[in-house]
Order: C-alpha cells, then structure tokens, then sequence
C-alpha cells in the first residue's frame, strides 16, 4: 500500500478525457458528419435570428414603417398648429375689427341691406 498514492481531481480527469477520447476514435467516421449537421444547425439558427418572423431584417422594417410615420404626424401637426394660428388671429380680427367681420360675411355670400349680389356662371 504503500507504493500507491490516491490521484489527484486533475490525474482523474485527465484519464477521462483519454478514456473518452479513445472511444471517440472508434467513431472517427462519424466526425464529419456530426461536424456538417453542427454547422448546418448554426446556420439556419443564424439565419433564423436574421431573417425569421421577428428577426432583426422585420424589426429594422418595422422601425423604418414607424419613423415614417412618426415624420407624417409631425408634419401633420405642423400645418394643423398653422392652421390654428391663421383661425385664432381671424378670432381676434373677428372681435375688434369691423372690416374683418364685413369681409367673412361677403365671403359667406352676405350682402348689406340694399346692395345687391350677382353671382356670375362660367
């Protein structure tokens, strides 16, 4: 007993790694088709990732879709706060000036008491 010693975690395991890799070389034929599916797999995971239903090409789509958007709505506010600009200066027009309020209603077709309006046809 006294010749042997107890091995080491590292001993342990390098005769499992030797043991393992000795079974291994009986299935050398296998390699290379175990090797060919692994890559196979990687690629079609990648291309998954890629190019699937919610893979980054559809999510760039969608966020391209969505800033497009987002630039229509602002532009869209734009021209609605404008628009509210020109109503309000017409509201203040409305209340204080005389001639504003003559120039809507003619606009509208309004004619003062004896006047009278011809509407020509084209």
């Amino acid at each position: 007993m006294l010749g042997k010693r107890k091995k080491t975690g590292a001993q342990i395991m390098l005769d499992i790694t030797k043991r393992i890799s000795g079974e291994m070389d009986s299935f050398g034929k296998r390699r290379l088709p175990i090797a060919f599916i692994c890559k196979i797999c990687i690629i079609l995971f990648s291309f998954s990732i890629c190019f699937g239903f919610y893979g980054l090409v559809s999510r760039m789509n969608d966020i391209s879709k969505k800033e497009h958007s987002i630039e229509m709505l602002k532009n869209e506010q734009k021209s609605m706060e404008s628009e509210l600009d020109k109503k309000q200066k017409l509201k203040i027009a409305l209340i204080d000036d005389l001639l504003a309020i003559e120039a809507v209603a003619r606009s509208y077709g309004m004619t003062k008491k004896e006047e009278k309006a011809f509407y020509f046809l084209d």
